[in-house]
């Protein structure tokens, strides 16, 4: 399975899996969360810094990150459970990977 490690992300959006050759197409939000996931950072902190860079609530974020880190999951990226959340939120944010 391909990791966070083998992800280079550009600044422009795009994702490439050196170990994979799959390339992926990341919106804004999408980008934030994998450098974010890459450093290391946790759950709270990924929200807040999604709160920070676009102004919103960090109760509607907590779904879009779960949703997010769900579809990271299905294409391989990630097994972390970094997205899992109880919120009910509605979500607000743009699919972020395509």
């Amino acid at each position: 399975m391909a990791g966070l490690k083998t992800l280079q992300i550009s600044h422009d959006g795009f994702a490439f899996d050196s170990s994979t050759g799959e390339t992926y197409t990341l919106n804004r939000c999408g980008r934030l969360i994998l450098q974010k996931m890459q450093q290391g950072e946790n759950r709270a902190q990924i929200i807040t810094a999604l709160a920070e860079s676009f102004g919103m609530a960090q109760s509607l974020i907590e779904k879009d990150l779960a949703d997010f880190c769900q579809q990271m999951e299905a294409l391989g990226i990630s097994s972390k459970n970094i997205g899992k959340s109880n919120s009910q939120s509605h979500s607000r944010i743009q699919e972020a990977i395509a």
